[in-house]
């Protein structure tokens, strides 16, 4: 392992630093590889959290939205090594004569300021994910279509806008002998996770919010 990383500092032209700097250098080059693997793995939908899981993991200390505790994650921690060996590198190597405290404090700044950065990136990214979710409650109340017949104690589909789209889900009657064939109208009167409740209307019948 020694050995590959002293290929890895002659590669980057830094093969002669002693000291504090291969401190600096080795967090920098473990925590930036170490980040791009777990933002890779994140891109490909979440894969990184479920082997945190896996392996027993548990460092996402979110505890609200203002709270601190955004910046420890796993992420948040990757990016601090990061951060905290390349500037503090860059600090130390400008200088070598400056104390290794300088250097030392620089990145840690550096560090911090990207854990706060990063935390606050991948709470974006999560409140997109959320935003883009299918909220079945708000179909409550609508009305629809039949598109597969709902057999009686059976499910079938129905097409029903709401969340500002045209949906095809699944679906159940209210009455467990009731048959609805496919066509006929139907209004959403409730939802057990992603299937919703129906029941069976008329052309004319007004909504419950209209009786």
């Amino acid at each position: 392992m020694s050995g590959l990383f002293s290929s890895i500092l002659d590669f980057l032209g830094i093969g002669a630093i002693t000291g504090v700097d291969l401190l600096f250098a080795g967090s920098a080059i473990v925590g930036t590889i170490l980040f791009v693997i777990y933002f890779l793995l994140v891109l490909v939908g979440g894969v990184a959290d479920g082997a945190m899981d896996v392996m027993g993991f548990d460092v996402d200390l979110d505890v609200g939205a203002e709270g601190i505790f955004h910046m420890l994650t796993i992420q948040g921690l990757l990016s601090f090594m990061m951060m905290f060996g390349i500037f503090g590198l860059g600090v130390s190597m400008s200088d070598p004569d400056m104390s290794s405290i300088y250097a030392i404090l620089a990145g840690t700044i550096a560090g911090v300021c990207s854990m706060w950065i990063i935390g606050k990136v991948f709470q974006m990214m999560k409140s997109l994910e959320t935003d883009g979710t299918v909220k079945y409650h708000e179909a409550i109340g609508a009305k629809g279509k039949v598109y597969q017949t709902i057999f009686p104690g059976g499910s079938g589909q129905i097409q029903v806008e709401f969340t500002g789209a045209l949906r095809t889900v699944s679906a159940v009657s209210h009455d467990e002998n009731e048959k609805i064939n496919t066509g006929k109208f139907i209004q959403v009167i409730d939802h057990i996770g992603e299937t919703l409740i129906v029941k069976s209307i008329s052309v004319n019948q007004p909504s419950d919010s209209e009786e």
